[in-house]
């Protein structure tokens, strides 16, 4: 089905989803470019639609690529709905400079604390008040390649579902278990309840990383990127974890801070289970 114009409803209702507000209403949100849309289908994440420039507007090289996400699409287990844009409607949709071509609605996942925390021994990342989108979506990438079992987002983040949170991520929303808590009280004693340490990023912290035990259980927590960890989150620390700097700087970008602990938690792991 080919939409030209800029009115149709399933136009609007996609434009919509760039603001945080309907995203948080409908439990959707976008994803755009054939990588990531593959990505979402190979990982069984259903799509709610799917929308593809129309092949006239479309660069020759492209034509064969997108055809075959489509393909995939229709032949997953709960197929989207399809349709083709003209290019003035899908420039209304897309966030990027350079659109790619297509463009996918998918429904947000939902964990609950059993679901969280059902792998035994799992490290979990805190993510206190980052706004940022870009960190966001760098700080959720790395927990996952550093082997993290899932990810807390308190309430005063940024928009993980986001378009550039959604980018910066490359992925890992489709396979990270995210939950989503309102106070830095209900974390701590969540946190508590199911065995983990927690231990705190702070510039004046007491421990440097690298001496802390990370192996398993324990919830990195990564503050503000202006005020760091909040108080109530400091008060339940375990530890207050510190990264040595031989230079002037005060501290370091959090996505970059909240990269170094991660790694050296899955630098542990890896060497525990070598020995």
């Amino acid at each position: 089905m080919l939409i030209s114009s800029p009115d149709n409803r399933r136009v609007r209702q996609a434009v919509s989803l760039n603001a945080r507000k309907h995203r948080d209403d409908t439990g959707l949100y976008l994803v755009e470019g054939p990588n990531l849309i593959r990505e979402a289908l190979q990982q069984n994440v259903a799509l709610h639609s799917l929308f593809l420039l129309s092949e006239d507007a479309l660069p020759r090289t492209r034509i064969d690529e997108l055809e075959a996400v489509r393909v995939l699409a229709e032949a997953a287990e709960a197929s989207p709905e399809i349709f083709f844009l003209s290019r003035d409607c899908f420039q209304k949709i897309a966030q990027t400079q350079t659109p790619q071509g297509i463009l996918a609605i998918v429904k947000k996942p939902v964990h609950t604390e059993q679901t969280f925390f059902a792998e035994m021994g799992g490290n979990v990342l805190v993510l206190d008040q980052i706004q940022d989108p870009g960190n966001l979506g760098t700080l959720l990438r790395t927990a996952e390649a550093a082997g993290f079992s899932g990810a807390m987002l308190l309430k005063g983040c940024g928009d993980v579902y986001g378009p550039k949170a959604v980018r910066a991520a490359a992925g890992t929303l489709f396979r990270l278990p995210l939950l989503f808590l309102d106070t830095p009280q209900q974390a701590a004693g969540m946190l508590r309840a199911n065995g983990k340490r927690i231990c705190a990023a702070a510039a004046g912290g007491n421990i440097p990383y690298y001496d802390c035990p990370m192996t398993k259980d324990v919830a990195i927590v990564i503050g503000n990127e202006g005020n760091g960890v909040s108080p109530e989150l400091q008060q339940a620390a375990d530890c207050m974890l510190s990264i040595p700097m031989a230079g002037r700087s005060e501290s370091l970008n959090a996505a970059l801070a909240g990269g170094i602990i991660m790694y050296e938690a899955y630098r542990q792991r890896l060497v525990r289970t070598r020995q």
